[in-house]
């Protein structure tokens, strides 16, 4: 089986299930990523998390990169497809393409 890069696959898995944007939490989506990118699974499920996190934030291909507030304040990584992204970050994307 091939293996798709993980931003494709994250973008399929965001259309299929009618998500704007996948961030560190959102566990299910994650998982579902990973598993579409034939991408082995980690000893520990958070460890996966952060590998499809990781992909996502060196290639992220057509996605949006960004911040978004996550629990308590803190700042998590996001990635939107480009027709959810918020301006800010949208502006900054079709600029540096």
């Amino acid at each position: 089986m091939s293996r798709l890069r993980v931003c494709d696959a994250a973008v399929l898995v965001l259309r299929e299930t009618d998500n704007p944007a996948v961030m560190w939490g959102d566990s299910g989506l994650l998982h579902l990523i990973a598993e579409r990118a034939n991408l082995k699974m980690k000893g520990r499920s958070w460890m996966t998390e952060i590998a499809v996190l990781d992909a996502m934030s060196k290639q992220p291909g057509e996605l949006v990169a960004g911040r978004t507030p996550g629990r308590g304040r803190r700042m998590v990584r996001c990635f939107w497809l480009p027709e959810h992204a918020p301006e800010r970050y949208a502006a900054k994307a079709s600029t540096s393409g």
